[in-house]
Order: structure tokens, then sequence, then C-alpha cells
């Protein structure tokens, strides 16, 4: 685990809360001085502790307002036939996210689309009918929650 002592906790908590804010400010709640705070932030960017900066958009008014998770399992399973589906279904622009797992389903892709249809369309042309795909099982998301701010465990 990265070193991370309680002050790169309280702007890690800080940037995720506001990653905005003027550095003057982010200092004052931290509790360090400005020239500390552009130190601070830098070394965690440097150490990929922080891995950028992103405006978090309501999918629904960019007329994406239906989310599903599609589980694929492949047969084969090498590394060359996953590589190759995840290329392609993250190439896809109703993709936002792509996660390879363990169990009875190998990959895991987030669909944001405009409707039903839609969703039908993309998961029986590009995914359901992809090389090596035997199974995917897709469901829709009622309602989707993602913490803004993750505190770093502390170490034991």
């Amino acid at each position: 685990m990265p070193n991370i002592d309680e002050v790169d906790r309280r702007i890690l908590v800080e940037l995720q809360a506001d990653a905005r804010r003027p550095n003057k400010s982010l200092a004052e709640s931290a509790g360090v001085s400005p020239s500390t705070m552009l130190h601070r932030v830098r070394s965690l960017e440097s150490r990929k502790i922080i891995k950028g900066y992103h405006a978090d958009v309501d999918l629904a008014s960019i007329g994406r307002p239906v989310e599903a998770l599609v589980f694929i399992r492949l047969q084969p399973k090498s590394p060359e036939v996953v590589r190759e589906l995840v290329t392609s279904v993250w190439s896809l622009e109703e993709t936002t996210e792509v996660t390879l797992l363990t169990g009875p389903y190998d990959i895991l892709v987030h669909l944001c689309v405009a409707d039903v249809a839609s969703l039908s369309r993309v998961v029986m042309t590009s995914i359901a009918s992809a090389p090596n795909v035997v199974d995917e099982q897709t469901s829709i998301v009622f309602e989707h929650r993602r913490k803004q701010v993750v505190v770093p465990l502390e170490d034991d």
C-alpha cells in the first residue's frame, strides 16, 4: 500500500469532494500551507494515487437514461480472446466501463444508452454475437450510486 499519511488522507478527501477548489482553500481545509499543498498534490499525482480529474456528468441529461450491466462468458478464455473482446466492447460508444471478473462470468460491461431498443441492438449485434462469447446476461440498472469520496484505509 502506498505511503499515505493523515495530511494525504485529508487532501484526498477534500479533492474528491471538490477537485476544482483553489489551492489556498484546499490548503486551509487540510491544515497546511499553500506551497505544502501544491507539493503534496503533485506527489500524490506522481505516485499515481491521484489518476486524474473529471466532470461528473448526468447520463440522462446527455441522452443516456438507460444503464445496463452485461455479464459475458467466453470460451476459450485465453488472454488473446479476452483482450480482443475487451478491445471490441471498449470501442463501443455505449460502453462506460469494462471489468474483468472471476467466477461464472469473465467480463462485465456497463452500457449507457438512449432506450431499451438501443440496448437490445448493442447487446445482440455487438456483444452476444461476438466471437468466443458463449453466454451473456444483461441486467437493466434501476439505480446506480457511486461514492464520490473514498477514504484511504488506515495501515494496520
